[in-house]
């Protein structure tokens, strides 16, 4: 991401995040780890990737993906703590977790014992 698309990304996101890198990207969406200005937090950022964008269906794919996550509580599950929209992003904050991925893991060490993978399952 150079500086002047994380410009841009910090005004359609009216300003009230600073984005600080990518961590990661999908056909769907990007996310970001951000700064939250007011509360000086980090925030994960997953944000519609603009080709998407443009079409409602998927707007409302996202809207409704958004919606269900900021219903369910879980441990397993990271929380919903706001949703943003302009007419080219549309974009949800997220509690931004440190650590390791699953799948960065599993490129890391192969396959898991399988005592942890049940342990996983159940959570």
């Amino acid at each position: 991401m150079t500086p002047d698309d994380r410009d841009s990304l910090d005004r359609h996101l009216g300003g009230a995040y600073q984005i600080v890198r990518e961590l990661g990207r999908g056909a769907f969406a990007t996310v970001y780890l951000a700064r939250e200005r007011v509360l000086h937090r980090l925030v994960a950022i997953k944000v519609l990737r603009l080709e998407r964008a443009v079409s409602e269906a998927e707007r409302e794919r996202f809207m409704r993906e958004a919606r269900t996550a900021a219903h369910l509580d879980h441990p397993g599950i990271v929380p919903v703590l706001a949703f943003g929209e302009t007419p080219t992003t549309m974009y949800m904050v997220m509690r931004y977790i440190d650590g390791e991925s699953l799948a960065g893991r599993l490129e890391r060490e192969g396959r898991l014992p399988p005592d942890e993978v049940r342990a996983l399952l159940l959570d």
